[in-house]
């Protein structure tokens, strides 16, 4: 594991929600300290009461950063650095120059030495090189090109500017292995998602044994749920389908929601649940009798590995999928449909098996944690690190 180094990562908001990034980040600490940056999305925002309210929290974070809700952990710094939210070449320069200046008094001020910068956003292009950095690292979760809302041609040119200057790219599935090769000829690494797997092994516990969470306890079963944020990528025609063809099914949307759900909430056995903290999720998992993954087929979903497929085996409980790539690694322990029908047919099969092979789903992910995950990104970092040196003692110059 990384010890004694200083790291700058360019990233979404720590603590906003539980993502990969920050999971694997907080294994590094506080054996490593780290600058964290929170940047602004690539999507222009709209008029919806989401965009606004999250337009809201980031101008009060450059103004006033709120304090966070726990305890930041030993050695992490955090920067909100201001931005605009628009990709015209002069918003750019006036954002190259905010961060730049932020970022920069904060390594002096912490006497920072031989930087790793980290990012998992494309639009850190703009950044590479400006901190002294020893080694940069492309932490590559998304193929944000194909996200809702965002300039497409923009944010493809700050990604090829990225993979033309950075020195290492990890990528979540093989899509991604496949598409966001470095100029440099160093390859991909796969570094799929990680797991808490004995925090959502505590569904199983409490459906032994009953806690105080009752926000669930009022919703007739059978439960199909899903959790995490429901947004285009949900196939809402796929979810009307089984509130139509099941109306003795409850379905259940524990998250926050970004794209309408008119259609769905028109059906009594629809339920949404805003997102609750990561710590009661085990809770209200247990009510769940299957655990649903409803996304629509495009090339973003193709893409994408889902960070609450693991999180689901974890629980034990049974999954049911459409067929996106990275589901498809795990047919031996969940059910993948390729169509409305097949996945009422899987759903309906799941619900007769009962939660009798909860012990092969979680086996399904042993491993797989994310201390594991870090072990394993430190020594991609350490041999990358390690390969420049040595060209470096040669003489030979790195593309």
């Amino acid at each position: 594991m990384l010890t004694g180094r200083d790291i700058i990562v360019f990233s979404d908001d720590w603590g906003r929600h539980p993502f990969s990034c920050q999971h694997i980040m907080a294994q590094f600490l506080p054996e490593n300290r780290i600058i964290w940056v929170q940047t602004i999305g690539m999507r222009s925002p709209r008029f919806t009461l989401y965009d606004l309210r999250r337009s809201f929290q980031k101008l009060r974070s450059f103004i006033k950063p709120a304090a966070p809700s726990k305890p930041l952990p030993v050695n992490l710094t955090l920067l909100n650095p201001f931005m605009l939210p628009f990709g015209n070449p002069l918003v750019r320069g006036l954002n190259r120059y905010s961060v730049i200046r932020r970022v920069r008094n904060s390594l002096a001020q912490l006497r920072f030495r031989d930087p790793i910068l980290l990012t998992t956003l494309p639009n850190a292009a703009d950044y590479l090189g400006a901190f002294d950095e020893i080694l940069s690292l492309f932490y590559c979760v998304d193929e944000f090109s194909q996200w809702p809302g965002v300039n497409r041609p923009l944010v493809e040119l700050m990604e090829r500017k990225l993979l033309q200057r950075v020195d290492l790219v990890v990528a979540v599935s093989d899509a991604l292995c496949a598409s966001k090769r470095p100029a440099n000829g160093s390859g991909v690494r796969l570094l799929t998602h990680g797991v808490d797997a004995a925090h959502f092994g505590r569904a199983a516990l409490v459906t032994a044994n009953p806690g105080p969470v009752t926000a669930l306890g009022d919703i007739p079963g059978p439960i199909i749920g899903y959790f995490g944020l429901f947004d285009q990528r949900s196939d809402q025609d796929l979810l009307e389908f089984l509130l139509k063809s099941r109306p003795d099914w409850s379905l259940v949307i524990l998250g926050t929601a970004v794209a309408g759900y008119e259609k769905l909430s028109r059906y009594s056995n629809f339920f949404h649940r805003e997102a609750v903290p990561y710590d009661e999720l085990p809770e209200y998992v247990s009510y769940f009798s299957v655990c649903i993954l409803p996304y629509v087929r495009t090339l973003l979903t193709d893409n994408i590995n889902p960070l609450k497929l693991k999180e689901y085996l974890a629980t034990g409980k049974p999954v049911v999928a459409t067929a996106i790539p990275e589901c498809r690694r795990y047919e031996s322990v969940i059910r993948v449909a390729d169509s409305h029908d097949e996945f009422l047919a899987a759903v309906i099969e799941t619900l007769s098996e009962g939660c009798e092979k909860g012990a092969e789903r979680k086996r399904a992910v042993v491993g797989d944690t994310w201390r594991d995950r870090a072990e394993r990104l430190s020594r991609d970092i350490e041999e990358r690190l390690a390969d420049k040196k040595a060209k470096k003692f040669a003489g030979v110059r790195e593309c």
